[in-house]
């Protein structure tokens, strides 16, 4: 079938429709009874971008002018960002296996090289023909991820049990967006840990962390209509910031909302204390009293993470999905 490649600017109100549609589509058919995106969050994650990332875009129409395939590649910003570039590429349905997903993942590929990135990431079901679709293209697997969810409405009763034990030399703190001024720089400090967690061979090189950058950050879910949650352990001898989670919820909390569990990290000087899952509790027991329309919370792990899949676990979180992310070398 015939089709036509187009690279966007500035989306258009008919070209964030299409895009709708076959991302609506394609998640419809491949991950079915999951909530779908709305115009809306469509029309943010096309106009929204984090700091030290830009976007670009194609969608591709059919014969009949209907949007049929789209492209969103990050790339790092000029001054750094690892040079590695990610995408996430999805076609209709109704028209896989046409040629169509081929085209554009090389015209996507040829605008990442010329950006001189060194990588291109993107991320695919595992066990579904993605895979293969990727392999002979020379990606190669790089990460593999485990998603779960925690069903709060059939679980309450695991949620009141979480432990809640007073932990020597640590208080917990609490805040929404930016963290008060006396936590920015140590909390900025512990999002450094992150730099530990694994990443596969992916080859991320992490960003460095100043308040600033927390604070950029906490707009940025604001801009992209997400509250963001978060809890701290604080040590008490020296007043900084053991170790944090952080979980964000749609900026309209309706019945039946989803949350969606980010980061968990401790500064390697205060683990072996359970501050990990101390935290992920006490957030858990917060949404449950302060948000109880929220029905889900979702997660994902790396699966050389154990230590973390194991705190999921005793959480109530059960396997949803797996993923693997893949990643071309280019020249």
């Amino acid at each position: 079938m015939p089709t036509k490649h187009r690279r966007l600017t500035a989306p258009t109100a008919d070209d964030v429709r299409a895009w709708h549609r076959v991302r609506s589509a394609a998640l419809a058919h491949d991950r079915p009874g999951e909530p779908l995106p709305t115009l809306a969050d469509v029309r943010t994650a096309l106009t929204t971008v984090g700091p030290g990332s830009r976007l670009a875009l194609w969608l591709v129409h059919g014969a009949n002018g209907e949007g049929v395939a789209t492209a969103k590649l990050r790339l790092p910003a000029a001054e750094g960002g690892g040079r590695l570039a990610s995408v996430q590429l999805t076609v209709h349905p109704a028209h896989r296996r046409m040629g169509t997903g081929s085209r554009l993942l090389a015209t996507v590929v040829a605008a990442a090289a010329e950006e001189d990135c060194r990588r291109l990431s993107t991320e695919v079901l595992a066990g579904t023909p993605g895979e293969s679709f990727l392999a002979t293209r020379d990606f190669v697997p790089a990460l593999r991820l485990t998603w779960q969810r925690l069903l709060l409405a059939e679980t309450p009763e695991r949620i009141v049990k979480l432990p809640d034990v007073p932990h020597p030399g640590y208080r917990l703190a609490a805040w929404e967006g930016t963290p008060p001024d006396a936590l920015a720089e140590s909390f900025a400090a512990a999002r450094a840990g992150l730099a530990a967690l694994p990443t596969g061979s992916l080859g991320v090189t992490r960003a460095g962390w100043d308040a600033e950058r927390v604070r950029r950050s906490a707009e940025l879910a604001a801009r992209r209509g997400e509250r963001l949650l978060n809890h701290a352990a604080v040590s008490v001898a020296d007043g900084s910031v053991a170790g944090y989670t952080k979980l964000t919820l749609p900026a309209e909390v309706e019945t039946g909302a989803r949350a969606k569990q980010l980061d968990t990290a401790v500064v390697p000087a205060h683990r072996g204390h359970g501050l990990g899952l101390w935290l992920k509790s006490a957030m858990l027991r917060h949404l449950r009293d302060a948000h109880p329309e929220v029905t889900e919370v979702v997660t994902n792990t790396a699966d050389d993470n154990r230590h973390m899949l194991a705190v999921n676990a005793a959480l109530g979180f059960r396997p949803l999905r797996r993923t693997v992310a893949y990643q071309l070398r280019l020249t």
